[in-house]
This record gives structure tokens, sequence and C-alpha cells, in this order.
């Protein structure tokens, strides 16, 4: 089966190509329990040939059978060499509760003809004390030229920048951040670290032995 789908795939040197498949392939390379190779000789094979890279954090299960209770990574993670190098943050995600027993895998793909946009979300800003009032007559009045400017890009991607930018500058003169001292009490803390990674742990022997009843 493996040996007929990919013998339709041949690539070029010139291609960018990302291949995720559960391939039902077991082999040490990302799979660290794995002494007895299955189904991976022609797997192996094309791999080589087209110079692919496996992009799968190793050992990181991707399948879980509730049947008898095993995990294994049977969804693996192919690119091509030109392109291997912009894929960044492989991971499967921790909170997507799906039906099936496969992970949901998610990654970034980075080029240089893709300027990534700053979370907000990640700077830790002072709300308690920004003047609201001030900030939305300041919306208010540049929201029309904001409008115009928007109407007169054509790419998605750039009107998505040229926004976050206009909001960027409007946090940055009314929004000011937390000033970081010994004495702020910031709820999130070392002992909630502990209990997320305690959770994670129980989810994951969860997925491994639930059944139709769980």
């Amino acid at each position: 089966m493996i040996e007929r789908e990919l013998a339709k795939v041949m690539l070029n040197s010139e291609q960018k190509v990302i291949i995720i498949k559960d391939f039902n392939a077991h082999h040490s390379w990302w799979n660290a329990k794995i002494s007895n190779f299955i189904k991976t000789k022609a797997l192996i094979k094309w791999v080589n040939l087209h110079k692919c890279n496996l992009i799968n954090t190793f050992d990181v299960n991707t399948y879980h059978s509730y049947s008898d209770q095993s995990s294994s990574v049977l969804n693996l993670t192919f690119a091509s060499k030109n392109i291997c190098n912009h894929i960044k943050n492989w991971h499967i995600n921790e909170n997507a509760n799906t039906d099936f027993n496969h992970e949901v895998i998610l990654f970034t793909i980075v080029t240089k003809k893709v300027k990534l946009i700053e979370n907000l979300l990640n700077a830790s800003y002072n709300l308690q004390k920004v003047n609201w009032k001030n900030f939305d007559k300041y919306l208010q009045k540049t929201k029309d030229k904001m409008i115009v400017k928007m109407q007169r890009i054509t790419s998605l991607e750039a009107k998505v920048i040229y926004l976050t930018e206009c909001i960027k500058n409007t946090v940055k003169l009314f929004v000011f951040k937390q000033r970081i001292c010994a004495k702020l009490k910031l709820w999130w803390n070392n002992e909630f670290i502990e209990m997320w990674k305690m959770l994670l742990s129980k989810k994951q022997i969860w997925k491994r032995c639930r059944n139709d009843d769980t």
C-alpha cells in the first residue's frame, strides 16, 4: 500500500513539499521503543531518494489505541530539504479533545516573505490605569484614516499587518506596561506550572486508557 502511494509522488529539487500521513510504519528513527521495523523499507527508501527530513519531535506519540491501551508514533511529517528549515514549533495539540485516536498536529511555516505578527497578549499591560475615554476618542478620530488606508491595500496579509501596527501604536500612547518588581504578585506562578504539567500527564494517561464509557 505504502509502496504504491509513494510511487505516485516524484519530487524535483525545486518543489517545496510537506507530507503528513498515518503511515502505520514503526521505526526507531521516530520511536525509541521500536526494535522490530515494520512497513518502513519503502518509506525510508523514498525519503532518502528525495532527501526529505523528518519533522516530528522524536518519540512524541501521535496515536493512542484505546482497545489495547497503547500509544505509538504513526502520524509522520516529512518535508523536502528546501522547506524543512522553515518549519518551526512542530507539536501535538494537547488541548484538542477529539473522538479520534490520532493526535492533532500543529506547526508553523516561517519564510522571509512572511512577516510574523507579534502577539499583543504576551505583554503585561497595566490595564487598570488606562484612560479608556481618551483611548476611545483617539480611535474615533483616526478610524476614517485607517479605513481609507485599508481600502487601498489589496493583500489580506498586508491589511492584517497594517491594522496590527495601528493597534500597537495606539496602545503605546495610552497603555503602559507593568513594572515587574519583587512585590508584584503574578497569579501564574511555579505552583500553577507544576499543576499544569500534572494535568498534561494525567491527560495522556486518560487518552491511553479511556474507553467508550469515559
